[in-house]
């Protein structure tokens, strides 16, 4: 018995669905293409975003009010104070100090480049450049009852002022934060780190143009685009993160954007802008942080 075959205009009908078939399934195959594109792209503009947030508010939240020494909407100097001790007897020409216990990696690593010591109004104040070496006179801070905390060490700094035993004090570090042009993705912003004296480091990156600084003034903590003229009643920052994919996913003409804004306040950073201190050095050329809450007036 002979089978009946296809007629032509059931082949030709067969095509047709099958045509549109394969296409439908083409189309999905591709949109679902492009939606994984996109959304790793905005993943990885996520991601920059929020670790650079973190990189930057670390040092942030240790800051006392005046530990910014220069600020443009692109760039940010920091004194990042990274140890805290208390200030023992004057041995010669070294004064002798008992640092708090902190991460051994973290010491070895910072470049000290200041030391600070509290005054009786409560401000800081501070030399730069410190000369810095490690000290087994243990009776230089025994003799005024101040103890070295288990997991702590003993220092000794050049001080060229008399400071009595007893007094808090810190070891200072630099740290300059800068929005520019990216060395490694040409054409594009990249965040810079320089903490001094070693040199300046790409870090992370890229970013949109509209990427910057805000600063954070007076008891409401009010953002503004242009930074305070005394930089002591800065009281914090607000970080304008625009970040962008590295390549430009498919089907777009442009990165994945993400934007992330967040407010950082700076330690004591609830003091009043009018307790803030006018100009950054004293008659005798000395830096001097305030770094405590102001009193409040009482009403009569």
């Amino acid at each position: 018995m002979r089978r009946r075959g296809f007629t032509l205009i059931e082949l030709l009908v067969g095509m047709a669905v099958a045509g549109i078939l394969g296409t439908a399934l083409m189309r999905l195959v591709v949109s679902s293409s492009q939606f994984v594109s996109r959304q790793e792209a905005q993943l990885e503009a996520r991601q920059t975003a929020r670790a650079t947030f973190h990189l930057i508010s670390n040092d942030l939240r240790m800051l006392p009010n005046g530990g910014v020494s220069l600020a443009t909407p692109t760039e940010v100097d920091l004194n990042v104070p990274y140890a805290w001790g208390v200030l023992c007897r004057t041995v010669g020409s070294a004064t002798v100090a008992s640092l708090m216990p902190i991460d051994s990696a973290q010491y070895a690593s910072a470049q000290p480049a200041l030391v600070g010591w509290r005054q009786p109004d409560g401000t800081y104040q501070t030399t730069e450049w410190p000369t810095i070496s490690t000290s087994t006179n243990l009776a230089a801070c025994t003799a005024d009852s101040i103890r070295v905390v288990p997991g702590g060490r003993l220092i000794e700094i050049n001080l060229t002022d008399t400071v009595p035993p007893g007094t808090l004090m810190f070891l200072g570090r630099t740290a300059r934060y800068s929005f520019k042009a990216s060395l490694a993705m040409p054409g594009r912003l990249a965040l810079f780190r320089q903490e001094s004296p070693a040199p300046e480091q790409e870090v992370i990156g890229p970013f949109a143009s509209d990427t910057r600084f805000r600063f954070l003034t007076g008891s409401r903590l009010t953002p503004q685009d242009a930074p305070p003229a005394n930089l002591d009643s800065l009281l914090g920052l607000e970080l304008v993160l625009v970040a962008e994919s590295e390549q430009v996913p498919t089907a777009s003409s442009a990165p994945a954007r993400f934007e992330l804004r967040a407010r950082v306040k700076f330690l004591n950073s609830h003091e009043s802008e009018k307790c803030a201190k006018s100009g950054k050095s004293d008659k005798s050329g000395k830096s001097r942080w305030r770094a405590r809450p102001c009193e409040k007036s009482k009403k009569s």
